[in-house]
């Protein structure tokens, strides 16, 4: 009997072959695995969100380190006016052990100060009654420069300008720090006992910062 549709389309002819060839249809299933193997690389090829994110927070730590650099510089600038003098800055530190025997005795001034051109540190240590130390020195630049970014990132200009309590308890030292900068003026005292507490942590920190300055 004739075939009433003796014409077939070129796709079903195909696709009658590959039906009836199992050697087609071998060959059809390994191109499906090699197209399956070449998504998967193409997958794992794309940044995901987290190495996105990862770059992301590396540019942020970069730009914060630049900006960080700039300050410091922005900083030492500022310590200096507009005809490249010093600006005026002056910083005391008192400390004493108050009414103890004299073999215990013990006190400690510290006086760092700037003229137009240049930075001087005076010390007076005396221990055990003895004076131990009396000196003034001139300061370079750099160690001023360091010691002034410190105090300043402490906060030491940022306390108010404190005066002497009026009632004073005979017999114990009211110790003191003042400091003057530009315009800028603070001071605080404190007495030993309550140094230690940790309410005065940051003011602790700044007397020992100062304890350790040396020429």
């Amino acid at each position: 009997m004739a075939n009433p549709n003796p014409v077939e389309t070129k796709n079903q002819i195909e696709s009658t072959d590959e039906n009836s060839n199992p050697t087609a249809q071998s060959t059809k299933l390994k191109h499906k695995k090699v197209n399956t193997k070449t998504n998967s690389n193409l997958s794992s090829s794309r940044p995901s969100k987290k190495g996105k994110r990862t770059v992301r927070i590396k540019q942020n730590l970069n730009l914060k380190q630049k900006n960080g650099s700039n300050q410091i510089h922005s900083l030492h600038t500022n310590l200096k006016n507009h005809k490249g003098n010093w600006k005026p800055m002056d910083l005391v530190w008192e400390e004493s052990s108050g009414a103890v025997a004299p073999e215990y005795r013990y006190a400690k001034q510290f006086h760092l100060w700037t003229d137009s051109k240049t930075i001087h540190l005076t010390r007076k240590i005396v221990k055990n009654g003895n004076l131990q130390l009396e000196e003034t020195k001139e300061i370079p630049s750099i160690q001023y420069e360091k010691w002034m970014n410190r105090f300043l990132e402490m906060g030491i200009s940022h306390f108010p300008y404190e005066e002497i309590p009026e009632e004073q308890i005979t017999g114990i030292s009211y110790n003191f720090v003042e400091f003057q900068f530009g315009s800028t003026k603070s001071k605080f005292y404190y007495r030993l006992e309550e140094i230690q507490q940790p309410e005065w942590k940051q003011k602790k920190n700044i007397i020992k910062y100062i304890e350790r300055m040396k020429p």
